[in-house]
């Protein structure tokens, strides 16, 4: 799984670079900050409507939110607005946190320090520096 989890990341990271990555909330960025992925937008404090002006210099926006029903709801409706108004919406990142057994966004650090504690234990995740 530990793998599996950094391959997920790096594309995340990879992907990053050129697309927007809208979230739920603060702690769900800061969670992705920590592994180096940018252009990172939250729903916090902000009206759906709002979004396209928001994410106004993307034309792709990854939706990672989070797998509970909260999210599903919030990822239907983020899709509709956003769907209608031309953006490409990247889905693929939510299933793949699907498959590693991740529900919330702000887990994954929590996940990937588990899977590196055999190495020792205790030790903070280091992002590996993404590649230009």
């Amino acid at each position: 799984m530990r793998g599996e989890i950094n391959t997920f990341l790096k594309e995340l990271r990879e992907a990053s670079q050129r697309m927007a990555v809208l979230v739920e909330g603060k702690r769900d960025k800061q969670a992705l900050e920590r592994f180096g992925i940018k252009n990172i937008f939250t729903l916090g404090g902000k009206r759906l409507t709002d979004l396209p002006e928001l994410l106004e210099d993307f034309s792709e926006v990854i939706l990672l939110f989070d797998l509970d029903k909260h999210g599903e709801r919030i990822n239907r409706k983020v899709k509709d607005i956003l769907s209608s108004q031309g953006y490409i919406l990247i889905e693929d990142f939510r299933d793949r946190m699907r498959e590693l057994d991740i529900l919330f966004v702000e887990e994954l650090y929590e996940k990937v320090r588990g899977a590196h504690s055999g190495s020792g234990a205790g030790q903070a995740y280091k992002a590996e520096p993404s590649a230009s």
